[in-house]
């Protein structure tokens, strides 16, 4: 659809889903509430990352001395600000977002297509069928942790049953 603003949608598991269309020149990003994208993370400084319009309509993406550095597809952006294309991973601090900004794709020719699996990780439902969905997300259950715990321990004693089977074996070889 014509005239879609470019958005940043946020990939980490906590705040997944939740997205920030870019509408006005300037978007200061930072854990604290009075930041335009507000990231409530320990990783994210008070005031970590700018974005801002250049003439073209094109963002740029500037790292304002964050302590835990802003990366752009892996990359960590220094004193030069970064041109934002679409489809780069943004990353400040631990919290990464995928920028997407479909109109600059159409105009600019093709380029290579990144899917991301926007499903919450505990249920495999879309983020955006989720009903109640809070932007700080919801505690995990550690159901999954539970689980591995559990398939670690009946593994650690199926390898005990089978080294103590091979060793009464061999003793009685032996023996």
């Amino acid at each position: 659809m014509p005239g879609t603003p470019p958005k940043v949608i946020i990939l980490s598991e906590q705040l997944r889903g939740q997205a920030f269309e870019l509408t006005a020149d300037q978007y200061t990003i930072g854990r604290t509430e009075d930041r335009d994208i507000c990231i409530p993370d320990p990783t994210v400084s008070s005031l970590h990352a700018t974005l801002v319009r250049q003439q073209d309509g094109d963002y740029v993406l500037h790292d304002n001395g964050s302590t835990n550095g802003t990366r752009v597809n892996g990359v960590r952006i220094e004193k030069e600000p970064r041109p934002m294309v679409h489809s780069d991973i943004l990353q400040v601090g631990a919290v990464e977002m995928f920028y997407d900004d479909e109109e600059s794709q159409r105009s600019s020719g093709p380029t290579t297509q990144t899917v991301i699996n926007l499903e919450d990780s505990q249920t495999g439902v879309p983020v955006s069928e989720m009903q109640n969905f809070s932007p700080f997300g919801a505690k995990r259950t550690g159901e999954s942790k539970t689980t591995m715990i559990v398939l670690g321990t009946i593994i650690g004693i199926l390898v005990c049953a089978v080294l103590v089977a091979v060793g009464v074996l061999v003793w009685k070889l032996i023996g």
